[in-house]
């Protein structure tokens, strides 16, 4: 704990730089996610949270550091997959109050980019996190790619909630009643060795659709999601009714379903919709 206190003080000391950032307080993910993706797509960094401008600590209360803490947490889940979180979090007390430090990780190029929830890159540069140019989906040079191809982005947590069960094969019926040509898809139904951030994020980019169920807030989802959005990849998004919704996402369309059934009838429209789109070059949701 110590060496952890000097560390945190020599930063102070050394002041905002690429690597380093300071933040009064920290109230909602959205706060900080940018600063977490800048750092992740640059060399890493730590974010100094109860730190004033100057280095100066401000400290945060019980109250405040309790939400700083949880609303870093969250942006850490949505912006890193589960099998490679790239960021932790440590706290220290000092006489003024409490320091929050999300330490991000130096990350290998092969995992770049990360995105943030609505598919937006960014890249620290001095003490800036500057939003760089989004890799564009791949043009076709063919008229049509028969079968459409129609990723699904889903939590896995069947001991957790076991509808997810139902959830899926209601996907995969809609699908089927889409009446078209068609191969459906989830990460976790992929045979073989391969490195699963890879393996996800070449399956998105070689999607026509992409099928996103915000149902249990899986970090993967929000992952798998900001990876389409990136890409362009015209993407449907779902949640059962009890979903909570992040609010850097809540005001995008999504198709809320108390159950199966609903979901299945629910879906068909804009399942039709997105295949006609589909075959428009360039349209996104």
């Amino acid at each position: 704990m110590e060496q952890l206190r000097q560390w945190v003080d020599r930063l102070r000391k050394i002041g905002e730089s690429q690597n380093v950032e300071f933040k009064n307080r920290v109230e909602s993910p959205g706060q900080i996610a940018r600063t977490i993706v800048g750092m992740a797509n640059a060399n890493g960094g730590v974010i100094l949270i109860g730190v004033s401008d100057d280095g100066a600590v401000i400290g945060l209360s019980d109250h405040d550091l309790a939400v700083a803490h949880d609303a870093s947490r969250i942006a850490i889940n949505s912006i890193f997959p589960s099998s490679r979180r790239a960021a932790a979090l440590h706290t220290l007390s000092y006489p003024q109050g409490a320091i929050l430090a999300v330490e991000v990780d130096k990350v290998p190029e092969k995992l770049k980019p990360f995105r943030m929830a609505d598919g937006a890159v960014y890249r620290r540069k001095d003490v800036r996190d500057v939003r760089i140019v989004s890799p564009s989906r791949p043009v076709r040079t063919e008229t049509r790619r028969d079968p459409v191809q129609i990723f699904v982005a889903m939590s896995f947590q069947v001991e957790r909630e076991p509808a997810l069960v139902d959830y899926y094969e209601a996907i995969k019926r809609a699908a089927v009643r889409l009446k078209v040509p068609h191969e459906l898809s989830r990460v976790d139904e992929m045979n073989g060795d391969y490195e699963i951030t890879q393996k996800i994020e070449e399956m998105i980019a070689a999607s026509d659709i992409v099928i996103a169920d915000f149902t249990l807030s899986s970090p993967n989802v929000y992952y798998e999601a900001g990876i389409a959005r990136g890409a362009g990849v015209y993407t449907i998004r779902l949640a059962r009714k009890d979903t909570e919704i992040p609010f850097d996402i809540g005001n995008k369309k999504f198709i809320l379903y108390a159950n199966a059934t609903q979901l299945e009838e629910a879906l068909l429209n804009p399942l039709r919709d997105a295949y006609q789109a589909t075959r428009k070059e360039g349209d996104t949701a």
